[in-house]
């Protein structure tokens, strides 16, 4: 036996030495041989041995040599060579592959109880009278779902959209010419009656009215304005001032429905 290869067994020295068949001693050391020649760190091999021989009873060992080749020496995982018994070497991290085997081993133990059982192999659950998983028929229904059925146009005029503000509508008569709706159509008439023309340039002696009724120009007839003599001279008026100086020098005439106007719905003429 090679010093190379006795210096990876210093773990199992103990074991080795009772191992009383040459045979047995020279397979140990070839497979250890083997395992460095085929690219085996011997410090992992070292960290193997050790390991395991940490894991059992001194008593529970009956065949040394047995141990050593059987359960010693070969290496466990799923066969990628970084793989120390579901323990990625290099890194230290667990091995993703070890682990799927483990599931799918657990799964398969898991399927046959459940069989054993009377139970759905799938979800553990008791079946129908007719034998039938009720989970797995609605597994069957979400992986293979029925054909759709065609959306049904609905009967009679068509139907469309307002223009304006998108309520659904029917397209007969004169949603047809402007694509509206009723409320839309009488808004926009009463915003088209509501809009007074700009006036042309006005002749000699024809009167302009100024003033609004809200946001909208005045387009009411002007009141007439009364002509008071004072002095030399003639001045127009304004009907509101007129009112306000009658209301002083009368003060117990009751206004008309005229004057009320003034007051109510102003519109100047000046």
């Amino acid at each position: 036996m090679s010093a190379r290869v006795y210096a990876v067994l210093e773990p199992v020295h103990w074991l080795l030495a009772r191992v009383n068949n040459p045979f047995v001693v020279r397979q140990i050391a070839r497979e250890v041989g083997r395992q460095l020649d085929s690219g085996m760190d011997a410090e992992r091999l070292h960290h193997r041995l050790t390991a395991r021989f940490a894991k059992v009873m001194t008593s529970e060992i009956r065949d040394p040599g047995r141990w050593l080749l059987g359960v010693a020496l070969p290496g466990w995982g799923c066969g990628y060579q970084d793989c120390e018994a579901g323990v990625l070497w290099s890194t230290g991290k667990d091995c993703e592959v070890c682990a799927e085997i483990v599931q799918d081993k657990a799964a398969a133990r898991r399927r046959t109880k459940r069989i054993e059982q009377g139970l759905c192999p799938e979800h553990g659950t008791r079946s129908d009278p007719a034998g039938r998983c009720a989970d797995c028929a609605l597994d069957d229904v979400i992986r293979n779902p029925g054909p759709v059925p065609a959306q049904r146009e609905p009967e009679g005029p068509p139907r469309g959209s307002c223009g304006d503000c998108g309520a659904r509508i029917i397209v007969v008569g004169r949603a047809i010419e402007d694509g509206l709706c009723k409320l839309c159509r009488e808004e926009a008439a009463a915003l088209g009656a509501a809009v007074v023309p700009t006036p042309a340039a006005t002749s000699a002696g024809q009167e302009i009215r100024s003033g609004q009724d809200g946001t909208v120009p005045c387009d009411r007839k002007p009141l007439p304005c009364r002509r008071v003599g004072r002095g030399c001279g003639v001045m127009t008026e304004n009907p509101r001032s007129a009112h306000l100086r009658s209301r002083r020098e009368h003060p117990s005439r009751p206004a008309t429905l005229e004057e009320l106007c003034l007051f109510l719905r102003p519109c100047p003429t000046w």
